[in-house]
């Protein structure tokens, strides 16, 4: 928290997602959308411009909107 004042990861998103804590419909896929750029935020934040991590983030940033709507199904789904 030193660091990351806001900290998310994947792991607590999946149980934000399983307990339906973003709500319903597209203020959900809102929130989850959020939370995505968050983790990808605070990655930048704590590893800096560069290196190796930031490289793997960007690669898994690419990946972004075909995992984000299969969370946005995911979530709409618990409807």
């Amino acid at each position: 928290y030193e660091m990351i004042s806001n900290p998310m990861d994947f792991s607590t998103m999946r149980s934000k997602v399983d307990k339906g804590k973003y709500g319903k419909g597209s203020d959900a896929a809102s929130k989850l959308y959020e939370d995505f750029l968050l983790v990808f935020d605070n990655c930048r934040e704590f590893n800096g411009e560069s290196g190796e991590v930031i490289d793997e983030a960007s690669s898994l940033f690419g990946l972004l909107p075909t995992t984000f709507a299969l969370a946005v199904e995911e979530v709409t789904r618990q409807l």
